[in-house]
């Protein structure tokens, strides 16, 4: 289909008299885990008839009739596909990169768009059959892990089947169970040269962190995002933490325990040579002691023990480090999930 001519947008004309309409970015923002897709989703819903019109038609988007899709230049950023669900919803699916995505979004904004979700949730997803299967549908879009899928598909029946009631329980499992649509942190954390850096590029497959026999190889931080047993993490490998030999090391130091703070899971590692740094867990986080350069001899006391160099372990770490952030209890609790708040 022949792409329209487009039509510049000016700051100075946003829809600013018309009925309230909303857009959200539908898939992973780019460079995010798992928005590592081709094609991205800008999603579009109005309060009222006619919005919608009239904001593709500034955007150079508009003539696709209900119920039809066809290819435009959106404000001469890029070309994407723009899809008309309703009268009330449609999407712009342009290149995924960072620069279209973020074009088009400043145009919306430029209109008039609010960021974010209307009330009411039928109105992005006419096609559900309740709220909750809008929101599932929602939530598919934006889910980094794979095992959120299945998870998420069965929500509707079972909330139709028994509401929750909203307990202490029940609260605390969607917060870990939320860990499967927003990837949740993991920092590595002991001495310099045990294997930190090792661990990671087994882990990823990938050299993904400098390795070296001279302590102090890693001065900042690499973080990468892993996929373990389903779950997607963002994990850091950070600088090793002991005496610091001088003023920079200390500022590395410095910056590994306030990045780990932030974690939610502390892999607390060490070897068979050198104990692991003291660590107190704060709110809400978790702390796995995890064994490292097994091949060096016996590590007692810890979750799982890693030879990177004889490719042992590295599955007991992966199955344990998903456990402590998403139990497979929660996993198969046949009860309903509250996908939508963190």
């Amino acid at each position: 289909m022949t792409a329209t001519t487009a039509t510049t947008v000016r700051r100075t004309d946003p829809l600013s008299t018309s009925p309230p309409w909303w857009f959200r970015l539908s898939t992973p923002r780019p460079g995010a885990a798992g928005g590592g897709g081709a094609i991205a989703e800008i999603s579009l819903a109005a309060a009222t008839d006619g919005v919608l019109d009239d904001v593709l038609t500034r955007l150079g988007a508009g003539g696709v009739r209900m119920g039809r899709a066809g290819l435009r230049e959106v404000a001469r950023i890029d070309q994407a596909v723009v899809a008309r669900w309703s009268e009330r919803s449609a999407s712009i699916m342009p290149h995924a990169g960072a620069a279209a995505v973020g074009g088009i979004i400043a145009a919306l904004v430029q209109l008039g768009g609010k960021p974010g979700e209307p009330l009411d949730a039928m109105a992005l997803y006419p096609e559900a059959q309740d709220e909750i299967e809008a929101r599932m549908l929602a939530a598919l879009g934006q889910a980094a892990s794979p095992l959120a899928v299945d998870l998420l598909l069965v929500q509707p029946p079972r909330w139709r089947a028994v509401p929750p009631t909203g307990t202490a329980a029940e609260r605390a499992r969607w917060r870990r169970l939320n860990r499967l649509i927003h990837p949740p942190l993991v920092a590595a954390v002991g001495s310099p040269n045990i294997g930190k850096s090792s661990l990671l590029n087994a882990l990823a497959g990938r050299g993904a962190s400098i390795v070296a026999d001279e302590p102090g190889t890693t001065r900042d931080h690499v973080g990468v995002t892993l996929e373990l047993a389903g779950l997607t993490v963002r994990y850091l490998d950070l600088p090793g933490l002991g005496r610091p030999r001088d003023e920079l090391d200390a500022a590395a130091q410095a910056l590994a325990r306030s990045a780990a703070a932030r974690a939610d899971l502390v892999l607390r590692c060490r070897d068979p040579l050198n104990e692991a740094p003291a660590w107190s867990a704060g709110v809400g986080q978790t702390v796995l002691e995890v064994g490292l350069r097994g091949d060096l001899g016996a590590i007692p006391g810890v979750a799982a023990c890693v030879s990177v160099k004889l490719g042992e372990g590295l599955a007991s770490l992966v199955a344990a480090v998903r456990e402590a952030l998403v139990p497979g209890a929660d996993l198969a609790d046949p009860g309903p999930w509250k996908f939508w708040e963190a």
